[in-house]
């Protein structure tokens, strides 16, 4: 767990996450990294530089039956208010609108249902247990599918609901967090969406492997590609000569790797 808490520190000191009378509303969705950043926020309110309260939100999308006592039982042990808000979500994702892609919109009214919850329980952030490999998966979901350079942000301010959203896991590797949650019996709810593991983002976690067989710690280095803006280097820094200047007589970019 240090490193868990080593990463959840390592976020909000850079991002400036988190501030003296903070509410967090920590959306629960069952997996491990929700219930992982759940017991992490907590433990971290013992050292943190400022005081906050965490309390805890579970969705039921209304698509199955699930039985959320070991989950339940779990934020009462470890002294976080929890509770589970029933929403017809499933039903208009796949049966009323019938989306044959459903990620999108059904993520979209979750945000939205999830952010609500939050702030008529006077929370002002809400926290979401994206890992390491979630910030990379949408990048290049991003990049191939939108031919676009974007991931979500650390810290994303929404004016219109008056809540920040924050990402405290977003440097903890997905590996790492999977082992700590089994070594710690953390309950974990088995995934129940219909479309769970034939989805985009399984196919970018292939295209990961793939790049870790080419560099064992290309997701770090991606990672830190990503986190390094002052290494930036794109088009919309080039350098152009004034116009009056002759093309041949323009220094040229030796920055750019030799053909």
């Amino acid at each position: 767990m240090k490193r868990v808490l080593g990463c959840i520190r390592r976020a909000d000191e850079r991002f400036g996450m988190i501030r003296d009378g903070d509410r967090i509303c920590v959306g629960v969705s069952g997996g491990k990294d929700s219930m992982l950043l759940l017991y992490g926020l907590k433990l971290y309110q013992n050292f943190a530089k400022h005081s906050f309260e965490v309390r805890g939100i579970m969705l039921d999308l209304g698509l199955v039956e699930q039985d959320v006592r070991p989950v339940e039982e779990f934020a009462e042990r470890i002294g976080v208010p929890f509770e589970i808000i029933k929403t017809d979500i499933g039903d208009v994702v796949f049966n009323v609108r019938k989306e044959s892609h459903p990620c999108a919109l059904c993520a979209k009214l979750r945000r939205g249902a999830l952010n609500s919850a939050a702030v008529e329980r006077g929370c002002n952030l809400v926290a979401l247990g994206h890992n390491r490999e979630d910030v990379l998966e949408t990048f290049f979901m991003s990049m191939l599918y939108e031919s676009r350079l974007n991931t979500f942000g650390p810290v994303t301010y929404l004016g219109r609901k008056d809540v920040t959203i924050i990402r405290p896991l977003v440097f903890l590797p997905e590996k790492y967090a999977l082992g700590v949650a089994r070594k710690l019996e953390v309950p974990i709810m088995k995934p129940h969406c219909p479309v769970a593991g034939h989805t985009t983002r399984e196919e970018m976690k292939e295209v990961l492997r793939y790049f870790t067989t080419i560099m064992p710690d290309a997701p770090n280095r991606i990672m830190n590609a990503i986190s390094g803006t002052e290494k930036y280097n794109l088009w919309h820094n080039l350098r152009l000569p004034p116009r009056d200047m002759p093309l041949s007589s323009a220094r040229s970019d030796d920055s750019l790797p030799s053909t």
